[in-house]
């Protein structure tokens, strides 16, 4: 039986220290604008249901990034929006968002053992990493370049959730103004 492969180089060690403070801060910011991500993907939902901040904590979790979008077209359907709006993009842009985020939470970071400056290695967690996440590399050096990137890939994210939030404010308001000078529309007259 051919041996398996180490996962990662046994010149790693688990880092039991806090993070350099370059690199934490750089996945703490990374994961706050996550974090307004997630915010902007709940107003759009609070929105399209017609129910308050309060309300939609209370009730709602986010699902994963194409149920969460099937349940907004949904929505759309329900509102007769018929505006245009690229989905499958937002959907795609949303699932790296979330690898990000479990990326930067869920693996190990390591350090390499017998180097001068600490390089720090981030390696994979175990479990499943979710949709798209099998193309993960095993283990990664975590450098300038490496948390540049992901922070381009979570504000990608969030330019397209911004996006769909101006859209379903500007097609909201023009439905409720509707409602609000037509008769037949109004449903608190009935």
């Amino acid at each position: 039986m051919p041996r398996r492969p180490a996962m990662f180089s046994t010149d790693l060690v688990a880092l039991t220290q806090p993070l350099p403070a370059s690199i934490a801060g750089a996945v703490g910011a990374t994961l706050a604008r996550h974090a307004y991500l997630d915010w902007v993907l709940g107003q759009v939902m609070y929105s399209l249901m017609e129910i308050s901040i309060k309300q939609g904590r209370v009730i709602l979790k986010l699902p994963r990034p194409r149920q969460y979008l099937a349940a907004v077209q949904d929505l759309f359907d329900f509102h007769r929006i018929g505006a245009d709006f690229d989905f499958e993009r937002l959907a795609k842009r949303l699932e790296v968002a979330e690898r990000v985020r479990a990326l930067l939470t869920r693996s190990t970071y390591m350090r390499e053992m017998g180097s001068r400056e600490p390089r720090i290695q981030l390696a994979r967690a175990l479990w499943d990493p979710g949709p798209g996440g099998e193309v993960q590399p095993e283990a990664q050096r975590v450098d300038r370049a490496f948390l540049a990137a992901r922070r381009k890939e979570v504000e990608a994210a969030i330019t397209a959730a911004e996006r769909l939030r101006a859209l379903i404010n500007r097609e909201l308001r023009a439905m409720h103004e509707a409602r609000r000078k037509s008769a037949r529309l109004d449903r608190r007259k009935r």
